[in-house]
């Protein structure tokens, strides 16, 4: 029932606006998630940066140490 989660450091977009909290597309799955700083727009580019009880904690890759 439950589905495989992405891992930290996954790629993926956003299907929604995050103003912080949208939906996220990655690998073909859309997940729950909030941004962790700032926000992003429908088809920008995000990066798992972890976890959290209601879905995914994302960033944006620039921002994002790697």
């Amino acid at each position: 029932m439950s589905e495989e989660q992405p891992t930290t450091g996954e790629r993926g977009q956003a299907v929604t606006p995050m103003y912080p909290s949208g939906k996220v597309l990655i690998g073909g799955v859309e997940y729950n998630a909030r941004i962790k700083s700032g926000s992003a727009e429908s088809g920008d580019e995000v990066i798992v940066v972890g976890f959290e009880a209601f879905g995914l904690l994302v960033g944006k890759p620039e921002s994002s140490p790697e």
